[in-house]
């Protein structure tokens, strides 16, 4: 171990030089590990911050029903098991308020009982910045929102008349975590006191209320109560919902960039692997002549592999460290202004990140340099003696024999064995950076299947430019033979630099992808105003109204009918003997709010059976398209009978179509159900307005104010807040996408650009050997230039279309997300890697194009 030692000291010393790449590729490869996972955790804290928020907890249980000792024994015991470290209980009910003196008009709101613990996550803010507190609720204090004001024409301090009791308004609501997101509000927002709710008289027998449960969970318990809870009640008027879920478009975002942010991480690591794996292998060819001298002297084998070995472990554990230092400062010169838009989140270095990047700095720097390590075995001291090609005659089998045992035979199985287990290894990097096992399968794969195409690309351009090899040109002549030569490039630079296109450009377009679908919902939903309650007599007035306070300018005013209704039986069968084959959905037993129309939405299309249309006749049996879930989970399908109880009424409808609704354009809301217009046109029911209300606060409430003094039982929801906490994490996402995309763009062009220039080691000799033959350094520059260039074009090439079918694979089995290909994208791509490979190859040998040739020959 002593001779180890020194002599890995010594060739340290005497090689930092040529190894200044490969400590470069490590450096620079764990650099970004590491501030990519900080990065990712600091994103982590904001986003799932945002996500709590829109429910104030980590769990909500609820049921339409008052708690029971049958219901609550279950969960208290599921509860019992679980790290649960905090609970707050909620009660929400619609129901009507009125001013106690002076005032004629009452208004629904959505009234929502709360106890102190209420919320775990995010901040009550009032208007004014007044500061929230229990306290303001107490004995007989109400919170509301701006726009009951403008309804009732009360202010701070006046009291309105609630149930039983008479409320004192104590602040306006400004923000508010745990509003609903999704469905119909039902009026505007009143916070009170739970237990003064209760003491209201509105929770009588048969009343219209929710019963939560908010539950503070420990991360890793999170997704097993939900789900235990879910399964215990999957038949039952109860359910459950976590942050995480992705029931809803917001949640299916927030998952989907987590998802990339770890897919990103481990791109990082391979690209890293590939720049260790392309100067190992050079800086192997280059000692292969140290190596015979050291066997001629008796050092041994095992002496030498382990020299080199501990050689290349320093020079990462160096470059691993060095990484930190840059990811470090990295991360230090991140603007705040950055950090304010995700809320003012703490960032920097963590300790997991740090230690997570100098081990897979120093695993896959050893995984990646081992295999080429491995050749030194193969160096006879006798060829030295012989004066022979060593780096040739290392690869080169032995003559006897053709067969395919000789061959057989004459395979390195130890080489083999090593690249196998290699391979097993970067497969287990690769799940715990990507996070995912399907991330990392797809990746791998294609992985695989790259590197695989590469190389038979390799062998393929050499068979295609051998015509060439005549041509009159000496520049063109001599790159195509410099292709052709043993021992050349070729097959290095088609693989580093073709996976490494492969991986950047596939993140690149899977970002574009990836944003595309996060903005889409945020483009293409126009309305934060809605207005429910509007009479048939109504409509055409609230139109005209809005139409005319909106300008001509406006978005036009949308007015959908809507009805309540809840199912009764499905085929003959009560709801509760039906079967349900997907937990998570909710009951179907609960309130829905449904619709009529003879037209399919631009969110909607057929995903079986067929849509009536506007020529569908008065007479025929009632007729009804279900949404796709509803099919899913409750096994409802294409002409099964259907019975509603619609406020009271009773219809029985037939199932002649399923509708895919794309949730995450809210133009026109969204249906469970939706009838034919006559089945349902008798009916009591009432409008909905969708409208996109005034940017200017004033003119919204002048608005509001307009609709409540000609239209006294209207009903405006300014869903202005949640809209836009809403838009708040998806534009977090997409800047968090942004962010570590272009992290992972410049680092792997960096690490590429480490690859090629390695190569210039490889061409000293030969400068020599054609200078001193009279070639002129514009002679050489225009060969390099040609050999590079079609490396380069075909590298991208490959990697593009690698790309391509990686960005399609994740895009639609790991993500779940609409692919677009981006051919402009990959196109500019595989050129920009041409004129990259050319420039960084002809610049990179700018040394050895100008250097004396005497120089190099007498040290050959």
């Amino acid at each position: 171990m002593r001779f180890v030692f020194r002599m890995t000291v010594r060739e340290l010393r005497a090689s930092w030089r040529r190894l200044v790449f490969f400590f470069i590729c490590v450096a620079v490869g764990v650099a970004a590990i590491v501030s990519l996972r900080s990065i990712i955790q600091s994103l982590r804290i904001g986003l799932v911050r945002e996500a709590r928020s829109t429910i104030a907890a980590d769990v909500l249980v609820q049921s339409n029903r008052p708690w029971t000792p049958e219901a609550t024994a279950p969960i208290e015991a599921r509860l019992a098991a679980a790290p649960v470290l905090g609970r707050s209980a909620s009660i929400e009910t619609a129901t009507m308020v009125r001013a106690e003196h002076g005032a004629e008009v009452a208004r629904m709101v959505e009234l929502r009982g709360v106890d102190a613990a209420f919320p775990f996550y995010g901040t009550i803010i009032l208007e004014g910045g007044a500061p929230y507190s229990h306290a303001l609720l107490e004995r007989g204090g109400a919170l509301v929102r701006p726009e009951l004001l403008t309804q009732l024409s009360v202010g701070v301090g006046d009291r309105i008349v609630i149930g039983q009791r008479v409320f004192t308004i104590r602040g306006v609501i400004d923000q508010e975590p745990g509003r609903r997101v999704g469905g119909f509000s039902l009026g505007s927002r009143v916070l009170v006191d739970l237990g003064d709710l209760q003491a209201a008289g509105l929770l009588s027998f048969g009343s219209r209320a929710t019963y939560q449960m908010l539950l503070k969970v420990r991360d890793d318990g999170v997704e097993p109560l939900t789900r235990d809870i879910r399964r215990m009640f999957r038949d039952r008027s109860i359910s459950a919902r976590s942050y995480k879920s992705t029931e809803d478009q917001i949640g299916e975002n927030l998952q989907r960039a987590e998802n990339f942010l770890s897919l990103v991480g481990f791109v990082i690591v391979v690209l890293g692997g590939i720049g260790v794996w392309s100067v190992t292998r050079v800086f192997v060819r280059q000692k292969m002549r140290s190596v015979a001298i050291l066997k001629c002297l008796g050092a041994s084998t095992a002496a030498v592999l382990a020299t080199y070995v501990l050689q290349v472990a320093l020079l990462a554990l160096a470059g691993s460290l060095i990484g930190v230092l840059l990811a470090a400062a990295g991360m230090h010169s991140i603007p705040a202004s950055l950090a304010e838009s995700f809320g003012g989140i703490p960032y920097g270095l963590t300790a997991s990140a740090i230690g997570q990047g100098l081990a897979v700095g120093l695993l896959v720097s050893m995984l990646f340099a081992l295999v080429p390590l491995l050749e030194v075995r193969r160096v006879k001291p006798l060829l030295l003696i012989r004066g022979a090609d060593l780096a040739a005659a290392a690869r080169r089998p032995s003559p006897d024999g053709s067969t395919w045992r000789s061959r057989l035979a004459r395979l390195d199985w130890l080489q083999i064995g090593t690249a196998t287990m290699v391979g097993a290894a970067l497969i287990g990097v690769a799940s715990w950076q990507a996070g995912s096992w399907q991330a990392g399968a797809a990746v791998s794969l294609g992985f695989a299947a790259v590197s695989a195409l590469l190389y038979a690309a390799a062998f393929a351009l050499i068979r295609l430019v051998m015509p060439l090899a005549a041509a009159p040109w000496f520049p063109l002549r001599h790159a195509v033979i410099s292709l052709r030569r043993p021992g050349n490039q070729t097959r290095v630079i088609l693989l580093a630099v073709g996976l490494g296109s492969f991986f950047v450009l596939g993140v690149r377009a899977l970002q574009n992808n990836l944003i595309s679908e996060v903005s889409a919902g945020a483009e293409r939903g126009g309305a934060d105003m809605f207005m429910i309650d509007i009479q048939r007599d109504q409509v055409d007035g609230v139109r005209t109204l809005v139409q005319e306070r909106l300008g001509a300018g406006g978005d036009p005013v949308r007015l959908v009918p809507v009805l309540r209704a809840r199912v009764t039986a499905v085929g003959g069968r009560e709801i509760g003997a039906l079967p349900q084959r997907r937990g998570g959905g909710g009951s179907l037993s609960r309130e829905y709010t449904i619709t009529y129309r003879d037209h399919l939405e631009a969110n909607e299309t057929i995903a079986g059976g067929r849509f009536w249309g506007a020529d569908a006749g008065a007479g025929r049996p009632a007729e009804v398209s279900i949404e796709e879930s509803i099919h899913d989970r409750f096994d409802i399908n294409i002409g099964d009978e259907m019975r509603f109880d619609v406020l009271g009424r009773g219809i029985t409808a037939r199932v002649t179509s399923i509708r895919r609704v794309e949730w995450s354009d809210s133009r026109a809301g969204g249906f469970m159900f939706v009838f034919r217009p006559d089945a349902l046109a008798d009916a009591p029911h009432t409008f909905v307005a969708f409208v996109k209300g005034p940017q200017d606060g004033a003119a919204r409430a002048r608005l509001q104010y307009d609709l409540v003094s000609r239209f006294p039982n209207v009903t405006t929801i300014d869903g202005r807040e949640i809209l836009g906490r809403i838009q708040k994490v998806l534009d977090n996402a997409v800047l968090g996408i942004s962010i570590v995309g272009g992290v992972a763009l410049l680092s792997g062009v960096l690490i590429l650009i480490g690859a090629v220039a390695m190569t210039k080691f490889q061409r000293v000799y030969e400068a020599a050997i054609l200078r001193t033959l009279g070639a002129g350094t514009r002679l050489l520059t225009a060969t390099l230039a040609i050999e590079y260039a079609a490396l380069g074009l075909l590298a991208g090439i490959i990697g593009a279309a690698g790309a391509l079918g990686l960005s399609w694979g994740v895009a639609r089995y790991v993500l779940d997300i609409a692919w677009h290909p981006a051919p402009g994208l990959l196109s500019a791509g595989a050129l920009l890697t041409m004129v990259l490979v050319t420039a960084v190859g002809v610049l990179a040998s700018a040394e050895v194009l100008r250097k004396k040739p005497l120089a190099t020959l007498r040290a050959e």
